[in-house]
C-alpha cells in the first residue's frame, strides 16, 4: 500500500476521485508538501486528468476545505431545530461534530494542516474570494454553537462567563481530533461513536450549569 494510503472504494465522479486522493495526500505529507505528482501517482494516472479539471493544487485544496466544512454544517444544521434544552442540543452538536471529523477525517486533518496565510499568500485573486467565502461559512458554523449557548444560559442549563471564548474552547476540543486521532481499519463504528460520545460528555460537563 502507497504511504499516501488508499482511495474510499465505490468513487466513480473522476473530479471526486481527484478530490478524495488530493485529501489524502494532503494528509500524509501537508498541503505544503503534497504535489499534483503524488495526487497523481495516488489515482494511478496523469497529471493531465488532474489539471483537466483543477487548474492548480490550491484550487483543489480549497475545494478539499469546501467539502470539510459542508459535511460539518449538513451534519449540525438538523439539530438547531430541535425543540430541547439546550445543554442536550449542545452534547448532540458535539458528539455530531465529532463523528463528522472521524468520518471525514482525510478532509478534516488536511483542513487542520492547512494555515490561512499560506492559502491567502500564494492563490489567485478569485481564490482569495472563494477562501473567503469559506472563512465566513465557518464563521457561520461556529455562531450555531454560540447560539445554542447563549440559549442555555438564558434557560439556566449552562453557565459560562464568557460565550466567545467557551465556543473556540469546546471547538477547539473537539477539532483537536485532527491531532490525536488516527484511522484504524479495524476500527469499529460504535468504537468511532464511543470516541466522539467521550469527547463530547468531557467537553460539555465543564460548562453545565
Amino acid at each position: 500500500m502507497s504511504d499516501l494510503g488508499t482511495l474510499p472504494e465505490g468513487k466513480t465522479d473522476s473530479v471526486q476521485q481527484i478530490i478524495d486522493a488530493a485529501a489524502q495526500c494532503f494528509m500524509a505529507k501537508g498541503p505544503e508538501k503534497a504535489t499534483i505528482d503524488d495526487v497523481a501517482s495516488l489515482l494511478g494516472s496523469t497529471k493531465g486528468r488532474v489539471y483537466h479539471h483543477f487548474r492548480s493544487k490550491n484550487a483543489i485544496l480549497i475545494e478539499v476545505h469546501n467539502q470539510a466544512m459542508q459535511s460539518l454544517s449538513n451534519t449540525i444544521n438538523p439539530l438547531i431545530a430541535r425543540d430541547i434544552p439546550a445543554d442536550q442540543k449542545l452534547l448532540e452538536m458535539a458528539v455530531a461534530h465529532a463523528n463528522v471529523i472521524m468520518d471525514t477525517f482525510p478532509f478534516q486533518r488536511s483542513v487542520r494542516l492547512s494555515v490561512d496565510i499560506y492559502l491567502l499568500g500564494s492563490s489567485t485573486t478569485e481564490e482569495r474570494e472563494i477562501m473567503g467565502k469559506l472563512i465566513d461559512a465557518r464563521n457561520q458554523y461556529e455562531n450555531l454553537f454560540r447560539d445554542v449557548i447563549r440559549t442555555g444560559i438564558e434557560e439556566g442549563t449552562l453557565n459560562v462567563p464568557d460565550v466567545a471564548m467557551a465556543t473556540r474552547a469546546l471547538l477547539g476540543a473537539l477539532n483537536g481530533l485532527g491531532d490525536w486521532y488516527r484511522i484504524r481499519p479495524d476500527q469499529s463504528q460504535e468504537e468511532r461513536e464511543a470516541i466522539a460520545q467521550n469527547l463530547a460528555d468531557t467537553v460539555i460537563h465543564g460548562i453545565k450549569a
